[in-house]
C-alpha cells in the first residue's frame, strides 16, 4: 500500500485502486480522550469495602469472643484466690481455723466463751421422751409429749454473763458429737418443752446467769461423746466438753 500525501490517498499498485485517507483527528487535550476527558463514561470508583461471612464464620467469631470471656473470668478468680489463700497464710490461718487448737474440758468446767462463763453440769440420755407440763393458766390440758427416735440426751447447760453489756450467747456454736464424730442434731420440739419455752438465744444482761437443757437425738446405734460448746468462728477457739465415754 502506497500514500500519497498530495492527492490524500492510499494507493495499491497490485489492485491498481485508490482509497481516500481518513481526516486528521482532533488533538487529544484531555484524558483518556479530548478536553476533560470528553465522550468517556462517567466511572464512579468506592472505596468501601464490602464483606460478606458466612453463618460459619460468624459463629466462629462469637465462640471466640465466649472463650476469651471465660479466661478472663477464670484468670481474676485464680489470682482472688491466691490472694486470699496468701492473706490467711500469712496471717496463720487463723480465718480459716486451720491454726485452731481444741481444748478438751470435763463436764462441771467453766471455761470462757466470748463474754460469756459456760458450763456443762450434768447429761442424762435415758430420755425416750420429752413431755410439756399442763400449763394451769389455760382451761384446756395442753399437755404434748415428743418422743425420741433412739434416745435423749439431756444436757444441763449454764451461761453467765461476765461482759459489761448485754449479749447472746454463740448458740450456733454448739454442736454434739458421738466417739466417731458423728453430728448429733438437736430435737427443737423436745427442748422447747423441756425448757417451758424459754431460749438460750435469748440477750443476756450483765452478770445474768441463764440455766438451759440442752436436748439432742441420739440414734440406737452410737452414744453422745462431746459437746462442743464455741468454735474459732464465733468465738475464736473451739473448746469441746467430754460427755461421754
Amino acid at each position: 500500500m502506497e500514500v500519497d500525501h498530495g492527492a490524500g490517498v492510499l494507493r495499491c499498485p497490485y489492485c491498481r485502486r485508490e482509497v481516500l485517507m481518513p481526516a486528521p483527528q482532533a488533538a487529544r487535550t484531555g484524558w483518556p480522550v479530548g478536553p476533560g476527558g470528553a465522550g468517556m463514561p462517567n466511572i464512579t470508583i468506592s472505596t468501601a469495602r464490602t464483606f460478606t461471612q458466612t453463618p460459619e464464620a460468624i459463629r466462629r467469631q462469637k465462640l471466640m469472643v465466649l472463650i476469651y470471656a471465660v479466661g478472663a473470668v477464670l484468670a481474676m478468680g485464680t489470682m482472688l484466690v491466691l490472694m486470699f489463700s496468701s492473706m490467711f497464710s500469712d496471717s496463720g490461718g487463723d480465718f480459716l481455723g486451720s491454726s485452731d487448737k481444741v481444748e478438751e474440758v470435763a463436764v462441771g468446767t467453766t471455761a470462757r466463751v466470748n463474754s460469756f462463763e459456760a458450763t456443762v453440769r450434768s447429761v442424762d440420755c435415758s430420755k425416750k421422751a420429752i413431755t410439756k407440763p399442763d400449763d394451769p393458766s389455760t382451761p384446756y390440758d395442753d399437755t404434748a409429749t415428743q418422743k425420741a427416735k433412739g434416745k435423749f440426751c439431756v444436757v444441763s447447760f449454764s451461761a453467765k454473763n461476765v461482759g459489761e453489756k448485754t449479749d447472746t450467747y454463740p448458740t450456733l456454736s454448739l454442736k454434739a458429737t458421738s466417739p466417731t464424730e458423728r453430728v448429733l442434731y438437736s430435737d427443737v420440739v423436745a427442748e422447747d418443752y423441756a425448757n417451758k419455752g424459754s431460749s438460750l438465744k435469748e440477750p443476756i444482761d450483765p452478770g445474768k446467769t441463764v440455766d438451759q437443757l440442752l436436748v439432742f437425738e441420739v440414734p440406737s446405734d452410737t452414744t453422745l461423746a462431746y459437746l462442743q460448746i464455741s468454735d474459732s468462728y464465733s468465738a475464736g477457739s473451739t473448746i469441746k466438753v467430754k460427755v461421754g465415754p
